[in-house]
């Protein structure tokens, strides 16, 4: 099947840039060295999730893309919200089901991290491995080496910065941190609104088939969330905090990342719009279930400090 194309303004690809890295800075502002140095006391915890994170999450995608016949730009979608690290507000949501918090504060930190190198790197490996998303990549004329480049620069000199100004100067930090949060939030939040409403028909007439294919690919990020918590024989609530950490993807990441250097590819504006609203709604179910699961057997959780 065929997806027609999204309205796209080509000049507000550096707006999107600019907006893409405030958001990574904003986010290192918020990571203190001591969500680093908590991995040390609970490694195995903190390696079985970004294990299924980074390896597993987007080896196994791109195994559901060779399976389906979907559109590439689609299946384009679906590799790079594999590809990016879990979302801020898996914290909150593993908060909500009497996960380990400070377990899922390491892991986003640890994952934000990691993907300023492992994204690019996984996104262009994977999308080759795949015959129609290496051809789609050809097609939009997106050279991988140049890809890597931008976003190396767009995620990993904000997020350095963002280290830095954290360490050495706490208080700036602070304050910018909620300066961004709110304005590269609603920056991001007013394009993907406009791009919706440019680009209503193209939501609506695909919306049955992007839905089940977020739905079962969100399902999918769960349960190896929670497969890599069970097998490398965590607690209860370190299940929790892997399978929520995995399952809730930064899909406003992807987002920014599709319009800023895919040109608005329709199929992955799409999956990850689609992405980005769905998770959301699939954490509060989780929470619903986590909530009363283990809460009998009570267990120590380490403390990031």
């Amino acid at each position: 099947m065929e997806i027609g194309e999204v309205y796209y303004n080509a000049s507000s690809q550096w707006i999107l840039n600019i907006v893409l890295a405030s958001m990574i800075l904003g986010v290192a502002l918020d990571i203190h060295w001591r969500d680093f140095k908590a991995i040390a006391k609970m490694p195995k915890a903190i390696l079985a999730g970004l294990c299924a994170q980074f390896v597993a999450l987007p080896a196994i995608t791109t195994g559901l893309t060779l399976l389906l016949d979907l559109d590439a730009g689609i299946e384009l979608g679906m590799i790079l919200v594999a590809a990016c690290p879990g979302g801020a507000i898996s914290n909150f949501v593993t908060h909500l089901a009497k996960g380990n918090t400070a377990l899922s504060i390491s892991m986003t930190a640890a994952a934000s991290a990691l993907a300023t190198i492992m994204l690019p790197l996984n996104f262009i490996f994977w999308s080759q491995v795949n015959p129609d998303t290496a051809a789609l990549i050809q097609s939009i004329e997106v050279s991988t080496s140049s890809l890597f480049t931008n976003l190396l620069w767009v995620l990993a000199v904000p997020l350095a910065s963002g280290l830095l100004i954290q360490h050495y100067r706490p208080a700036l930090a602070n304050v910018l941190h909620k300066l961004l949060k709110v304005t590269s939030t609603l920056a991001l939040f007013v394009f993907i609104a406009v791009a919706i409403f440019q680009n209503y028909r193209a939501f609506l007439s695909n919306f049955e088939l992007i839905f089940i294919v977020v739905l079962i690919h969100n399902g999918l990020a769960y349960l190896l969330g929670f497969l890599a918590g069970k097998y490398a024989g965590l607690g209860v609530r370190d299940i929790k905090a892997t399978t929520i950490e995995v399952g809730m993807q930064n899909s406003s990441l992807a987002i920014a990342i599709v319009f800023s250097q895919f040109h608005g590819e329709a199929g992955m504006a799409l999956v990850s719009a689609f992405w980005g609203t769905w998770h959301i709604a699939s954490g509060l179910l989780i929470v619903l279930f986590f909530s009363r699961w283990g809460n009998a057997q009570p267990t120590v959780e380490v403390k990031a400090s």
